[in-house]
């Protein structure tokens, strides 16, 4: 009979150190240094962890509630663990370097030792958080690291210096970022060779009135922009197109596309792009609506080589001479209104009319929406309609009138449509009954009410 049966063996400490550390490097640091209490043959291990993660929020929970001695005292408890942790640590590199920072602004003065330590141990992927009211400046030696391959900044001042050059630098994630002057973001992609993924989250002081992503091995690129402040800019401004728009994204390699932006947008040279999606609304227009039109024809024309169309819209278009592009590409079409709007009827109108073989059609209503919008469907029957559309899913279907109109024409004239399917839970029951009886097109169409 085995002697150890019933007995407590530690099985994870005859672990290799190899894997020992590879499971610390899944803590935050707080807890992987912690684990050096546990016995001699921890002691030491949290030393070669190569993931480090500093968060005065989860190092000291109640900071808000505390008197401002003890704040006093608990900041100095933060840095001298971080200055203990850097000064220890034989790892030699680190993979993974999360700053966060939310308590004392006497911590601003020591982001740029700790972030250039990092870059000294040839970090790979570095995070700096700063939630304090004062955003903090970068050390210049961040601008020339050779191995940062994910640079995410977030409460940052982007001042540029003489020299970047980030050669291994593939994504890039920038939130509430403060730019030193209008060229500073293109001066910093300047230097990103390989840069193939890129997250903006902008905010009303960034300093960038236009924006300019113009890089040549972008891949995927989201922008969010929430900015009010540049309204009466916007509405007066006589510039032509390249400098009276707010955002203007010129990518060759583009292959995804993510925008929600208040502003006018301008995008070119984008013939790979094969899935945009848009959040575009209305509040940036409240005395010219009729630009909606002119905003959505420039939009649209810049991606005329898409095959996945998101389009969630919270505007109706006034302008009725403008002309969408054909879309030849498209193949799904997910077309939705935002907040308490209707669908964009006419857009929607114009839209199957200009993407010939369009398969796949999601629309998404509002429930909270009290438009009482009229479908006026397109003079001729859309070719997608009589050749290739096979499937469409609508969600969040209220009863309305005009959700009606659009999903009677739908099935009246899609004639080779394979299946519909409606989510009616938000919509009386007699809607099912009037859904059920409508007429279809197609032969081989399976109508799904889901209650």
């Amino acid at each position: 009979m085995d002697s150890n049966i019933g007995k407590n063996i530690d099985r994870i400490s005859n672990l290799p150190d190899a894997l020992l550390c590879h499971i610390l490097s899944f803590l935050p640091t707080k807890y992987a240094v912690g684990s050096s209490t546990l016995s001699t043959r921890w002691q030491y291990l949290w030393t070669s962890v190569p993931n480090l993660d500093f968060d005065d929020s989860k190092c000291f929970q109640e900071y808000a509630r505390l008197s401002e001695d003890k704040r006093k005292e608990v900041d100095l408890s933060f840095q001298y663990f971080v200055n203990r942790v850097l000064l220890l640590s034989d790892a030699p590199c680190f993979q993974q370097f999360h700053l966060q920072i939310g308590g004392s602004l006497q911590l601003l003065d020591l982001v740029d030792t700790w972030i250039s330590a990092a870059v000294k141990r040839n970090v790979q992927d570095l995070n700096l958080i700063n939630g304090l009211e004062i955003n903090v400046r970068l050390p210049v030696r961040l601008f020339t690291s050779k191995t940062l391959v994910v640079l995410s900044l977030s409460g940052v001042l982007l001042h540029i210096p003489c020299s970047v050059w980030l050669p291994s630098l593939k994504n890039l994630r920038l939130d509430y970022v403060e730019y030193g002057d209008e060229d500073s973001l293109q001066e910093f992609l300047i230097g990103c060779p390989i840069l193939e993924e890129m997250y903006i989250h902008r905010w009303t002081v960034d300093s960038q009135m236009v924006l300019n992503v113009s890089v040549p091995t972008l891949k995927r690129l989201t922008v969010f922009c929430y900015r009010d402040d540049f309204i009466d800019q916007l509405d007066d401004s006589d510039e032509p197109d390249d400098q009276g728009c707010k955002l203007v994204v010129d990518a060759p390699q583009l292959e995804y596309l993510y925008l929600a932006d208040f502003v006018d947008i301008l995008l070119r040279n984008l013939p790979s792009l094969s899935k945009a999606s848009f959040s575009v609304r209305h509040v940036c227009l409240r005395r010219r609506s009729f630009i909606d039109g002119l905003r959505m024809y420039k939009l649209l024309s810049g991606i005329t080589n898409v095959k996945v169309l998101e389009a969630h819209l919270a505007f109706q278009t006034d302008v009725n001479d403008y002309m969408l592009p054909t879309f030849h590409n498209l193949t799904q079409l997910n077309f939705g209104a935002d907040c308490d709007t209707s669908w964009n009827l006419k857009l929607l109108a114009d839209l199957l009319r200009c993407s010939p073989n369009l398969e796949v059609l999601i629309l998404t209503g509002s429930i909270f929406s009290t438009s009482a919008a009229c479908w006026n469907p397109p003079q001729k029957v859309p070719s997608c309609l009589l050749l290739h559309l096979k499937k469409i899913n609508v969600k969040a279907f209220t009863g309305k009138d005009y959700e009606l109109d659009v999903i009677e024409y739908l099935l009246r004239n899609a004639k080779v449509l394979r299946k519909m399917t409606i989510d009616c839970q938000y919509s009386d029951d007699c809607c099912c009954g009037e859904l059920a009886a409508f007429p279809r097109g197609s032969k081989t169409c399976q109508l799904n009410l889901l209650l």
